[in-house]
């Protein structure tokens, strides 16, 4: 029997030995990478890292030993400024960038007919759920949601477009795919969480945030379902789906000492059931990955790297490992990639220049609450 890819059991994705699945309650015989999402769908067997590189703008894909992948990095056409990136349940990779919205595949290639230019300003936050659909928020306070199985230039390929408010930048975006709904972080001039109709765009504002920017956000779609968010402040707060704030203290999760400068940037919601943020720039509390427990916001551990360099990226992967990138600005050893085991156990650090801005970054086989 040959070794199996990756499976959902119990909602967590494993590897298993197999070759069948249940198709409408009866056992056949499957493909052992294929899984149920909304229909019976291939997903990536091996592990693939994209990451957000600004100053050269760059767009990298990576395996996990790490090494470029074949056709990769991508720049020039047009790339510039990404700032966050998601990974669908085939491998491909949708970029945020001031360029638009851009879909390529795991060789490398731009799908035909990208890039998605509609937003009009810099795209800053990007997810997909596991029917292809794309959700993309603007500096200027726009949402849109793509339809990734179409090109751009079909006139059904914007599903809706629905515009927050003038200056309400959507600095971060999480799906959640069984609930059929978008939450959305904004900042700049307007600091809020608001709750979207996937199907047709109807928008609520579910939280005004008093700590400031919303600058990450996830989902735990389990019941109750949850929003984690952090703040440019050093804020990370857990909401209900109504608003209903679970901690009133402004360090619910990470608790910086008054007076240190510091923030949490990406928060992700991992399959294992634990919630993981990167936090910078400064200060005790500052430049770690963070794994902490979604039930208290209590702290499992934190792994802080030596140098100065803000921790800008999280992202997980269906086993625990995080995948963290770290930023400072000119040149300097510490504008680093690394993986840090579900123990926050350094693992690997790669760099592949000394002035590299790191943004966003995402692992397949994606997000658990967008349904991969």
């Amino acid at each position: 029997m040959a070794q199996a890819k990756f499976c959902k059991v119990a909602g967590v994705w494993k590897p298993v030995s197999a070759e069948f699945g249940k198709v409408g309650g009866a056992w056949k015989t499957v493909p052992t990478n294929w899984a149920k999402v909304t229909d019976w769908k291939g997903i990536p067997f091996a592990k693939y890292l994209f990451v957000c590189e600004q100053f050269s703008d760059r767009l990298y894909g990576l395996d996990d030993t790490p090494t470029d992948l074949a056709g990769w990095p991508k720049f020039g056409g047009g790339i510039s400024d990404p700032n966050d990136v998601a990974v669908d349940s085939d491998g491909n990779s949708y970029w945020a960038c001031a360029g638009g919205v851009y879909k390529i595949g795991v060789d490398g290639t731009i799908a035909p007919g990208w890039p998605y230019t509609g937003h009009g300003t810099t795209v800053l936050s990007v997810c997909v759920d596991a029917d292809g659909y794309v959700y993309s928020g603007d500096f200027a306070g726009v949402v849109k949601k793509l339809d990734g199985n179409l090109l751009p230039s079909d006139p059904l390929f914007v599903k809706w477009s629905h515009t927050i408010g003038t200056n309400y930048s959507v600095y971060a975006l999480a799906v959640d795919y069984s609930a059929g709904r978008l939450y959305a972080g904004t900042g700049f001039a307007y600091d809020a969480v608001y709750s979207i109709v996937t199907l047709n765009g109807n928008t609520t504002k579910i939280y005004t945030c008093p700590y400031g920017d919303v600058a990450g956000i996830a989902v735990d779609e389990l019941s109750p379902t949850s929003i984690y968010f952090g703040t440019n402040t050093g804020c990370l707060l857990k909401i209900s789906t109504a608003g209903f704030l679970y901690n009133k203290y402004a360090g619910w999760g990470i608790d910086p000492p008054a007076g240190v400068s510091t923030a949490v940037y990406n928060v992700r919601v991992g399959h294992d059931g634990y919630g993981y943020c990167a936090t910078g720039p400064s200060g005790t509390y500052g430049k770690a990955l963070y794994k902490f427990t979604l039930s208290t916001g209590n702290r499992v551990w934190h792994y802080v790297p030596s140098g100065t360099a803000c921790a800008i990226g999280c992202a997980v992967d269906q086993f625990g490992n995080v995948y963290g990138s770290w930023y400072i600005a000119g040149d300097s050893v510490y504008n680093v990639v690394r993986k840090v085991n579900s123990a926050g156990v350094l693992q690997w650090s790669w760099q592949p220049y000394t002035s590299a801005q790191f943004r966003g970054l995402a692992v397949s086989p994606g997000i658990k609450a967008a349904g991969m």
